[in-house]
């Protein structure tokens, strides 16, 4: 018997990593700041000493790159065709946030070979025990890509504005997650609102729909933005607001984010990114 062999099988399977917050940020429809919530939550993450990696899987509208002004010159693509190691690909951002930046079209994974995919899981496997969260930014709507995502993620974190529409479809995509996928827990970020009680009454109205056509599903009030104009100007400077406006009232909420997030109880029936990797790449 080889013994050398066997003592590493043994430390493999005694191996472990630090724990790893694997969330998903998500949206009914586009405009209401999905992006922006994870570019900055990263960055209030990372300031409080976290090491963050954010999963860009909008494949169709990347906006992670536009947010920070970055230029990734690989994707996931070229780890997908086998081009580029992990390493290669992970992008540093502001702060050193890492980023894996979006790919052409996340209907590619599905294309790939099963030994292709399993090489590719293999890759993302060599992150474990190096990050403390994962944000994966989805692409807005019920499509199956975005589904395959929030469900492989360990928390899921929806993201609503006062719109009619927004409201409408967030709760469409939860009652998606909840009668086909299974998920029975979902975090609500309400964002834009111009008082307390408007986001409450955001709040209400998904948890009131959810009580009267959903079957267990538990609906978390977990953040709340305040409308600020600063915001837009933000947006077109391509800086987050947490270094636009350092001292404003945007930035210290999403410090505040942070320390819920730090302290948030993921599920941990779900694994980490090898996990994450494989659900998305086999679809459930």
């Amino acid at each position: 018997m080889d013994q050398a062999k066997n003592l590493r099988d043994q430390v493999a399977k005694t191996k472990t990593h630090r724990p790893i917050k694997v969330i998903s940020i998500t949206s009914g429809k586009g405009g209401v700041g999905k992006t922006q919530v994870v570019a900055n939550l990263a960055l209030a993450l990372k300031a409080k000493g976290q090491e963050v990696l954010i999963f860009d899987g909008d494949m169709g509208l990347a906006n992670i790159d536009i947010i920070y002004n970055i230029s990734p010159k690989y994707n996931l693509k070229h780890l997908m065709d086998g081009s580029k190691t992990i390493d290669e690909v992970i992008f540093n951002g502001p702060d050193n946030v890492k980023i894996i930046p979006a790919a052409s079209g996340i209907q590619e994974l599905t294309e790939l070979t099963d030994q292709n995919k399993m090489a590719l899981v293999d890759q993302i496997d060599q992150l474990e025990g190096k990050f403390d969260v994962v944000l994966i930014d989805t692409a807005a709507g019920i499509s199956d890509n975005v589904m395959y995502l929030n469900s492989a993620a360990q928390s899921i974190f929806v993201v609503v504005t006062p719109e009619p529409t927004s409201i409408t479809d967030a709760y469409a995509l939860i009652k998606v997650m909840a009668t086909r996928y299974g998920e029975k827990t979902f975090y609500i970020v309400t964002n834009q609102v111009r008082s307390d009680a408007e986001a409450k009454t955001i709040f209400n109205s998904l948890q009131n729909a959810a009580d009267q056509f959903l079957d267990s599903v538990q609906l978390w009030h977990l953040h709340s933005f305040p409308y600020e104009e600063k915001v837009r100007q933000s947006i077109v400077k391509q800086q987050p607001m947490v270094k636009f406006d350092k001292d404003g009232a945007i930035a210290k909420s999403y410090k505040e984010l942070a320390e819920k997030v730090v302290k948030l109880e993921t599920n941990n029936q779900k694994g980490g990114m090898q996990f994450f990797l494989k659900q998305a790449l086999m679809g459930k």
